[in-house]
């Protein structure tokens, strides 16, 4: 394989934000060489120092890419052989600890993700949903419902709770695109910093189970997710039933320090 994509004569100028520098170096080569079949399952990516010079970074924040990249399952590595692209699988691999979405992890899978159904509301929140949020009550909030689609196919219902103040409603709307978080994380001055999720399998009532067109008791993943910025403000109150035939759901164990 050359160490050189079609595009790589273009030198790519990259936006700092709050991220790490090898997130960004490693979203953009997954989008450069890997998910757009550039660099195809079995070949090799450019090396380290092609990359180091595509996107005018070192060697170091190349390979801390690179590793980001074999943890999201996309690349092997091996000592003086570079990374090879893997292939990439049917269902969508979530990685429970990483805060992506699904939209993000479809991309990954080399899958196309879209929405149906997308209802956007504006209104103050209710007792519950003041208390979530970490608002007052009657705080004006915005509720983004949907269906979540790979390649067609319905596979998950999200809903998610938006409190004013966190961003421009106004600037919020137009770049919805399916994904609320994808929006929150592209303005860094939101500074999201982590989230909170709960996970726990479901029987779909009547109404999601319609929502995704299937039979009611339709065994689900129930996750329940509340996102905070840095300086400790909600950001948004996620709620998302996914048909767990559609997801391969993972997390890595680590020992405990000492």
């Amino acid at each position: 394989m050359s160490d050189h994509s079609p595009d790589s004569a273009t030198r790519v100028h990259l936006h700092r934000n709050r991220r790490p520098l090898a997130y960004d170096v490693r979203d953009l080569v997954a989008r450069n060489y890997i998910f757009n079949n550039a660099v195809p399952p079995g070949s090799r990516l450019p090396s380290e120092n092609v990359l180091s010079a595509r996107y005018g970074v070192s060697r170091v924040t190349v390979r801390a890419a690179l590793h980001g990249l074999r943890e999201a399952g996309l690349v092997a590595i091996r000592q003086g052989h570079g990374a090879t692209v893997l292939p990439r699988p049917i269902a969508v691999t979530h990685g429970l600890d990483r805060l992506s979405s699904i939209d993000a992890f479809a991309r990954e899978a080399g899958q196309k993700a879209g929405s149906e159904d997308l209802e956007i509301e504006e209104r103050p929140a209710t007792p519950e949903e003041a208390e979530r949020l970490h608002v007052p009550p009657e705080t004006p909030i915005l509720i983004v419902r949907r269906a979540k689609t790979l390649d067609g196919v319905r596979v998950a219902w999200l809903v998610d709770h938006v409190p004013q103040g966190v961003i421009d409603f106004e600037i919020f709307r137009p770049e919805l695109d399916g994904s609320a978080l994808d929006v929150l994380l592209a303005h860094g001055e939101v500074a999201v910093e982590y989230a909170d999720a709960e996970h726990v399998p479901v029987a779909l009532d009547a109404t999601i189970a319609a929502n995704l067109r299937v039979e009611v008791g339709h065994v689900a993943l129930f996750t329940d997710t509340v996102v905070w910025t840095a300086t400790g403000r909600v950001a948004d109150w996620a709620q998302v039933w996914a048909l767990p035939e559609f997801f391969h759901f993972v997390v890595r164990r680590r020992l405990p320090l000492g």
